[in-house]
């Protein structure tokens, strides 16, 4: 018998975790770091879960290590282990728990040998990788910031592959789970999907697009149509099993209505406040701006706490949560693909997974078009104009709305549905300026303009 590697070294880790793009507690210090479990890897390497009290809070994260404490997930050896413990929904024990694989079939048989490992893309939350085994290509993620509970890009793309037909998003192969030995929650740690080739990021593409040829080009706005479409079906088959709990549509009661209605004002006092503490921070006459929206706290309150008033035969379903045009990729013959259902970073898995207004996903990408044109402005393409970005959102609303016509979820009267995207609109506007006035102060303008508007 094989003795288990010594734990890793704790210390080096903390000392590293300030350096990476995933750790959320950068500028806040590390007050302190615990080894929750530790699982063997080849090679004499770690998977060590850690849990970092930072800022007042703690969070938990996923960090691979070899013995130098040096980070190894998007090493060959790693990205073959995980496979292969998916793969065959293998279980590997550590000192307070352990992991095991879970796969959806069915499945492609892999090849023997070391995959070829590539990093996808800046994402600023976990560590995405395209592995290639044989002829065999997957998108593998390691959640960083892995929390207990049941994770809902998990929970949906299981749902997808297996429960509807709807194919608009790169099908889940599997996942990897920790499991403590004391019958706690599992902890999804790493999801493995087909890799979709020849893809680009929406945002990319139609960036490119935008800055060389206007918002108004026949192919841009092909896209902007493809783009309702595929949030209209994504919406079908997240709404499409009344028979399976954790997606059928609920008609929430007055009473839901108005929790739902106060949770958006409650985000809206808070962005108020925050706006209050962090706005002399940035240059003056935005300081002014900012100040004049601070000043109308009440009325931005107001107008989100009124969306219990409306129309009550609209229903809450599952949606996608953190949607924009980041989260969608363009086949090579701009056909979208919908990915990553984890939610927004920042919220706990319950709120993910709570049922809302399929507004919150049409807002998001709304107000990703109009960042894409302002974007596109940044970078030498036509100078922005709100009007551009109007026509865009208005084409991509009409297109959604055509389609989801007669549907649960979708309010029957135009004027009811536009009174209550223009309030997630509102919410999401409202979330964009908290978070760059935390992360990017130059970019605080975008939304801070979207308010005023609204």
């Amino acid at each position: 018998m094989t003795s288990p590697p010594p734990d890793p070294p704790v210390a080096a880790i903390a000392e590293r975790l300030p350096q990476t793009r995933w750790f959320a507690g950068k500028g806040q210090g590390i007050e302190a770091v615990s080894l929750v479990d530790a699982i063997p890897l080849p090679d004499a390497a770690t998977l060590a879960l850690v849990e970092v009290a930072s800022g007042g809070e703690s969070a938990r994260y996923v960090v691979p290590v070899d013995a130098s404490a040096a980070d190894v997930a998007t090493t060959p050896a790693f990205a073959r282990w995980l496979i292969d413990t998916v793969w065959a929904g293998a279980t590997h024990g550590g000192g307070r728990g352990r992991v095991v694989g879970r796969a959806v079939g069915p499945l492609p048989k892999l090849s023997a040998g070391s995959p070829a490992v590539a990093v996808i893309g800046p994402d600023a939350s976990n560590t995405s990788c395209r592995v290639t085994v044989g002829t065999a290509t997957f998108a593998v993620k390691l959640v960083r910031r892995c929390r207990p509970g049941i994770q809902p890009e998990v929970e949906v793309g299981a749902f997808v592959a297996e429960q509807t037909s709807w194919r608009g998003t790169p099908r889940l192969c599997g996942w990897l789970d920790y499991e403590p030995a004391d019958g706690g929650p599992a902890t999804t740690l790493a999801t493995i999907h087909e890799f979709a080739a020849g893809c680009d990021a929406a945002w990319d593409r139609l960036l490119g697009l935008a800055r060389a040829d206007g918002s108004a080009s026949p192919r841009v706005l092909a896209i902007i149509d493809s783009l309702a479409g595929v949030t209209a079906a994504m919406h079908a088959a997240l709404a499409s099993r009344n028979d399976i709990a954790a997606f059928a549509p609920v008609f929430p009661s007055a009473a839901d209505r108005q929790s739902q209605a106060h949770g958006l004002a409650a985000n809206g006092d808070a962005v108020c406040r925050l706006i209050s503490e962090l706005g002399p921070s940035v240059a003056p006459e935005i300081a002014a701006r900012l100040r004049a929206v601070a000043a109308r706290r009440a009325d931005l309150v107001s107008r989100l706490d009124s969306v219990a008033e409306l129309d009550s035969a609209v229903a809450n379903i599952r949606v996608h949560g953190d949607y924009h045009l980041g989260q969608v990729l363009l086949t090579p013959d701009d056909r979208p693909l919908v990915i990553d259902f984890e939610g927004e970073p920042g919220r706990s898995l319950d709120e993910r997974r709570a049922k809302t207004s399929a507004c919150k996903d049409v807002a998001g990408m709304c107000r990703s078009l109009d960042y894409l044109l302002r974007c596109a402005a940044r970078d030498g393409g036509p100078t922005y104009a709100a009007a551009d970005a109007a026509n865009l959102q208005q084409r991509y609303v009409a297109g959604y709305a055509s389609r989801v016509s007669g549907q649960p979820w979708w309010p029957a009267r135009e004027a009811d549905a536009d009174a209550l995207l223009a309030a997630y609109v509102l919410d999401k506007a409202l979330y964009e300026l908290a978070y760059e006035l935390q992360n990017r102060p130059d970019w605080v303008e975008v939304p801070l303009a979207a308010v005023e508007a609204l």
